[in-house]
């Protein structure tokens, strides 16, 4: 069985690409990172850190492509993701999408894929972080997705369900191994800079007033809750040295 790994990538997540690199590497035949030429608020990408990237993470396949304005942001994640099957070697037999601050537990999923895979698509399990790489819910959510090739299909003008879309209805939720998520999404784990960055750029921009519980979450220490779905926390380690 050949897998690759397909990981959207904007500078904004330069924090965490090397070791979302190197988590998937063990295990994929392919490591295809996609990036715009902006990032999806229009701004220009920074050149510095694609370069840095790409010279630091030479086992990896970085495609840069030409942003445009005029389509929401879930279209451009979704592009990303075409481009990224676009380069896929013929003897691939399964896909890992992951987003570049999402890092695997290499050796819990090197053992789930080595156990009969009998479902055609797999949403993967993770531990989600919130401010700090510390912080950690109790909750546990699933966000990768982990599919046969062939059965791949993008829409990038569905808006709305991303890579729930890479789901076919022969899929495993929330899958764990030995009982543990596989995967650290480190989604949130931003200074309150780069957050405000991060809702002005992400797909879920206009949900609700964001800026405004931005600014009121750093306008105090942290309090033991998150203001994106109101998760309970524990403090970890700081596993990667984020």
């Amino acid at each position: 069985m050949k897998l690759a790994t397909i990981i959207n990538y904007c500078t904004s997540d330069y924090r965490f690409i090397k070791t979302c690199i190197d988590s998937v590497l063990p295990f994929s035949n392919q490591v295809i990172i996609p990036i715009a030429d902006h990032t999806f608020d229009g701004q220009p990408e920074n050149n510095e850190l694609v370069n840095k990237s790409i010279s630091k993470n030479p086992s990896a396949n970085f495609y840069y492509y030409e942003w445009k304005s005029g389509n929401s942001p879930r279209y451009w994640h979704n592009i990303s993701r075409i481009i990224g099957v676009e380069q896929l070697n013929k003897d691939i037999d399964w896909v890992l999408f992951l987003d570049s601050d999402e890092i695997v537990e290499t050796e819990l999923f090197s053992k789930f894929i080595k156990t009969e895979l009998t479902m055609d698509s797999y949403k993967i399990a993770n531990y989600w972080y919130f401010r700090e790489p510390i912080y950690r819910a109790k909750a546990i959510e699933d966000s990768a997705v982990l599919v046969r090739k062939e059965l791949i299909n993008i829409d990038p003008y569905n808006p709305y369900i991303e890579r729930e879309q890479l789901c076919n209805n022969n899929n495993q939720r929330n899958t764990l191994q030995d009982g543990l998520p596989m995967i650290h999404h480190y989604s949130w784990v931003r200074t309150k800079e780069q957050m405000l960055k991060k809702v002005n750029s992400w797909g879920h921009k206009t949900d609700t007033d964001w800026v405004s519980l931005i600014e009121d979450e750093f306008s105090r220490e942290f309090n033991g809750k998150c203001f994106v779905n109101n998760y309970e926390f524990e403090t970890v380690e700081n596993k990667y040295n984020l």
